[in-house]
């Protein structure tokens, strides 16, 4: 549960050494990903969601590690909506 504390109360430095290394914190990715602090952990230890960084006890994500990740799981519509004209 230590995970959602830093999810709920983040370091304002922390954020901004993030911005300048070009990455998001753990805290903000699991905003991005609409997921809870338990799954984004279990995706780092299968190894499916994006590349990270481990620094101390902290994980960043790098912007263009994330980028490629969603570029990966990006879907294609493979039939039109219903009600679209053709």
């Amino acid at each position: 549960m230590e995970t959602t504390a830093v999810v709920e109360t983040q370091d304002p430095r922390l954020q901004a050494i993030a911005d300048r290394l070009d990455c998001l914190t753990e805290a903000d990715f699991i905003l991005l990903a609409d997921a809870s602090p338990n799954t984004v952990e279990s995706w780092r230890k299968r190894g499916t969601g994006p590349a990270y960084i481990l620094l101390g006890n902290r994980y960043l994500y790098p912007r263009k590690a994330v980028s490629e990740y969603l570029e990966g799981i990006t879907r294609e519509r493979s039939r039109p909506g219903r009600g679209a004209l053709l």
